[in-house]
């Protein structure tokens, strides 16, 4: 048996040799430690969607879903468990998949990972200083729960799209920045149509900026969850390896 890529042989890098090289690939296995930070990651939104479920059916609390915002659940007595565990379900979600995404891809996630753990951080921010008790009232920790409510809104959106950025074609990673985009779009629509923009009274947006802002709360939940999926595939590589055909001579 010669291989044809022996040394001195003529075919060696030739047009025969290379059309007679086999490459066997296939996309390597995620580890199993992703696989369970990506159901780590997976719970948070779940568990955060059940207790903003929870809150808004408590009887009594006397909170418009077209006009009232969620942070003034966090003010009745009935709804502040509820919205501090949905606050802390969704940040536990950012920094599962961050640590995963460390696991399984530093290298291209590195902006990602900084984004989810900026909202982690920022929804944690908001968990300690709810909204002002009174309209119009403004006190420094009403400020700093606007602020990091502007920096999860923003921040989520924006690392699920650096997330699926720059990937191989694949209706997951097309999924993930069509849910982005429609989050980014929920987002401009809320600050529009919020009593605070020069635009809300244009658009007649105190009537209805409570509803745009569940939307937004819940297109944010559903991005975690679908980043928390695709976690296992955000280190997949495909692994080749050349196979020379040899003739007997």
């Amino acid at each position: 048996m010669t291989s044809l890529t022996g040394p001195g042989h003529g075919l060696a890098g030739s047009p025969e040799l290379r059309a007679a090289t086999r490459i066997t690939a296939g996309p390597a296995e995620p580890p199993a430690l992703v696989r369970v930070q990506a159901w780590a990651a997976a719970a948070g939104p779940v568990v955060a969607l059940a207790a903003m479920l929870y809150a808004h059916l408590l009887p009594g609390i006397g909170i418009s879903p077209l006009t009232g915002l969620v942070s003034d659940y966090a003010l009745s007595d009935g709804g502040h468990a509820a919205i501090l565990v949905a606050t802390l379900a969704l940040a536990w979600s950012c920094l599962w998949s961050a640590y995963g995404m460390a696991q399984a891809d530093p290298a291209r996630t590195a902006a990602t990972r900084v984004l989810l753990i900026a909202a982690a951080l920022g929804l944690v921010l908001t968990a300690i200083f709810p909204t002002d008790p009174t309209a119009g009232v403004s006190t420094m920790g009403g400020e700093l729960h606007r602020w990091s409510s502007a920096l999860v809104f923003t921040g989520l959106p924006c690392a699920a799209w650096m997330l699926a950025r720059n990937r191989p074609e694949h209706p997951r990673w097309g999924l993930l920045k069509g849910m982005a985009l429609v989050s980014g779009l929920l987002l401009a629509g809320f600050l529009a149509a919020h009593p605070a923009a020069l635009t809300s009274d244009l658009i007649a947006g105190g009537s209805y900026h409570g509803l745009l802002q569940r939307l937004l709360l819940f297109s944010d939940m559903a991005l975690l969850l679908a980043v928390a999926t695709a976690l296992p595939f955000t280190g997949a590589r495909h692994q080749g390896r050349n196979v020379p055909v040899t003739s007997s001579g």
